[in-house]
This record gives C-alpha cells, structure tokens and sequence, in this order.
C-alpha cells in the first residue's frame, strides 16, 4: 500500500492492520455463546428439576444422584459457567485492548510522519504545544474503538440472539413479545 495513500474509514483502516486479530476476536466470542446459553439453561434446571422435585432420582453419566446431590452438581455446573464466561470476557476485552494500543501506536506513527512532511514553513507558524496534544491525546479514544470496532458489535448482537433464542425454547409466544417491543 501506497504509504501517502489515507484509507477512506476507519473501518478499512481497522481490517486493513488487523484483521487476523478481529478474526480472532470474533472467533472468540462466537465461542463464549453456547457458555452463555448454558448458563441460562442451569438456572431453569435448577428450580424445575432439582428443586420442583421432578424427575428425582436423576442419573448423571450413570451415576445415580439423589435431590441434595442433583442440586449441588447443577450449583457446581452453574459457578463453572459464571467462571468461564466471565474467563472469556476477561481474555476478550484484554486482547481488545492490547489490540487498540497496538492499533493506536502504529496510527500515531503515521501520523506523525505525515506531520514531518509538511514544508518547514508551516511549523514555523506552528507551536509544538499544537502539534503534540494532537498526536498524543486526540487519537486516544480511536485505540478503545479500533480494539472494539468488529468483536464488540458482534458480542453484544450474539448476546441478544443467544437471549432471544433461549426465551424462544422456553415459550414461542413470549419469544415474540419480547421481539415485538424491540422497535419501541
């Protein structure tokens, strides 16, 4: 790529740099969906099954449990999904971070290099006090939007398709109410 040539968004300037890593941010959080589903099924086993006394004894892999033992294996499954989702989100917005200051360092590279093809002329007229705030503080907020830019959409547009799918299972009718109020 033509170093004088300026991507026309930042969004082609995001997968221009960085699209093995949002690739990988988006296959990480593809990932951590069916964790989230799970983690709205136990809850429902929870209270129906082990606590609704139905369907006591259960047999998990063969083992036969009793009430106490069921309930405290579903306790367990659910602190183990809290954990891995929160594990998850954890590496997701750490590597999304790592991502933007990367991003943000080599964008404040470029620009200063353009900066130092402007003629001597203009830095005359110029003050450092103008030029530094500009390399340094007005590209701060791209680093957390280059980093956020494709996971985050698609985190939070998984989150409400693993929502509404779980509420779907559980009851049709609600699952359209639920998508009714969506346009209010």
């Amino acid at each position: 790529m033509d170093a004088s040539k300026i991507e026309p968004s930042i969004y082609r300037y995001i997968l221009h740099h960085t699209k093995k890593s949002q690739l990988f941010l988006i296959l990480l959080t593809l990932v951590s969906m069916p964790f989230v589903y799970a983690a709205l099924e136990v809850p429902k086993l929870i209270i129906n099954n082990a606590l609704g006394n139905e369907g006591i004894p259960q047999d998990i892999f063969g083992i036969p449990l009793d009430q106490i033992s069921y309930l405290l294996v579903l306790c367990f499954s659910f602190l183990s999904l809290v954990l891995i989702n929160g594990g998850l989100k954890y590496v997701n917005n750490l590597y999304r971070g790592i991502l933007g200051e990367k991003m943000l360092r080599q964008f404040r590279i470029e620009l200063f290099s353009r900066i130092l093809r402007f003629p001597r002329s203009h830095f005359k007229k110029v003050s450092q006090a103008e030029i530094i705030p500009m390399v340094t503080a007005e590209t701060e907020p791209l680093g957390g939007f280059i980093g956020d830019a494709f996971a985050l959409p698609v985190f939070q547009g998984g989150l409400l398709v693993t929502y509404l799918f779980f509420i779907f299972n559980q009851n049709p009718l609600l699952g359209i109410a639920a998508i009714a109020l969506y346009p209010f």
